[in-house]
């Protein structure tokens, strides 16, 4: 599903080109380091507009995932306690109502088609999913429409990338100027970011029964509070009476 830009006055401007920032992700749950992403990209890159984009089918954790309207809901609260600045805000639907698995690169190319070819189009990401960044479907094809911007997290080394990743950041590693203004083909490494959190690992804080407000620090109040509402990742107590 192909969504229209949100402001088109400067897309094809090639003077100034459009900045786009793509944060996409499973999000379960989004945590404050992906809110710490977002806002970063949106300082150093002087994005016009953030785009969040939950997974749909997440290919590549098969079926354990929380329902796709749960995260969704999560990433819209998430989104909202970013300071945007005058950049625009918005959680995309795009792979959630897509049919099948959620590949980046079909993601792009749907993005490239409708923000044009003079948009600056970079897809954020931390450095987790850098180290995986191989096993992606069509990784290679990424820098023909975005460029990559990762954060990296406290004690992470270049060295820990494997052979074809390590050697297409040599080739294509950028200051924020040359990603703000060109469409694609580079890649950006921020290294200041000192946020140490894995949505993985709130997950099996929040299965053994840890509270969301005993969380706060590491989720935005929005996404906790949805958390305990809807009494997400806990596992039942075996001693728990069965539902009649």
């Amino acid at each position: 599903m192909t969504e229209a830009p949100q402001a088109s006055a400067r897309i094809d401007d090639p003077q100034r080109p459009y900045r786009l920032g793509i944060l996409g992700g499973t999000f379960d749950p989004p945590h404050r380091g992906h809110v710490a992403l977002a806002q970063l990209c949106i300082d150093h890159l002087d994005l016009d507009e953030l785009v969040w984009i939950p997974t749909g089918h997440s290919w590549q954790k098969g079926d354990n995932v929380t329902p796709a309207a749960d995260r969704f809901a999560m990433t819209e609260l998430a989104a909202a306690s970013l300071v945007p600045g005058r950049a625009k805000v918005r959680v995309s639907r795009m792979e959630v109502d897509r049919d099948g698995p959620s590949y980046t690169i079909d993601t792009v190319r749907h993005l490239r088609d409708a923000y044009g070819p003079h948009t600056s189009m970079a897809w954020l990401m931390g450095a987790d999913q850098l180290l995986r960044l191989h096993t992606w479907h069509g990784w290679e094809a990424l820098f023909e429409q975005v460029h990559l911007c990762i954060a990296t997290r406290p004690g992470f080394h270049l060295e820990e990338l494997g052979g074809p990743v390590l050697a297409a950041l040599q080739e294509r590693l950028a200051d924020t100027h040359l990603i703000q203004c060109s469409p694609s083909g580079h890649m950006w490494i921020d290294q200041t970011l000192a946020v140490d959190l894995s949505s993985t690992g709130l997950r099996e804080h929040l299965a053994e029964g840890l509270l969301p407000d005993q969380t706060d620090d590491r989720l935005p109040a929005g996404v906790a509070h949805y958390i305990a509402r809807h009494g997400l990742y806990r596992h039942p107590s075996p001693d728990a009476p069965l539902p009649e």
